[in-house]
């Protein structure tokens, strides 16, 4: 959990920069997304993160659960399959968004 917070700490920064701070009077979100995923460098850097995302999210989702006091040899095999579950939704679903994104463009 702690690597997979710092790089993701990384890539909200990296976000936040390309997409946020930037001048939004001129050009559209969806104009800033197709410049961005024009680049397959930000492409793999994003899909890089998302994977990252999947794991953190699948491990935190497993863990507050078990903070919760979930945690029981009946309980833990069905929480941790639906945090796993969950977390490749997650990942799949912003995902395909950069790939959307390039193939559009």
């Amino acid at each position: 959990m702690p690597y997979t917070g710092v790089i993701l700490l990384v890539f909200i920064i990296f976000h936040l920069i390309n997409f946020h701070f930037v001048d939004k009077t001129e050009t559209t979100t969806f104009q800033l997304l197709s410049q961005a995923f024009a680049n397959p460098v930000y492409i793999f850097i994003y899909m890089f993160a998302v994977i990252i995302a999947a794991i953190h999210v699948s491990h935190g989702l497993w863990s507050a659960f078990q903070t919760l006091g979930a945690d029981h040899p009946k309980y833990t095999p069905f929480l941790r399959g639906l945090s796993i579950v969950f977390s490749v939704v997650i990942g799949v679903g912003f995902g395909f968004l950069p790939i959307y994104v390039y193939l559009l463009g």
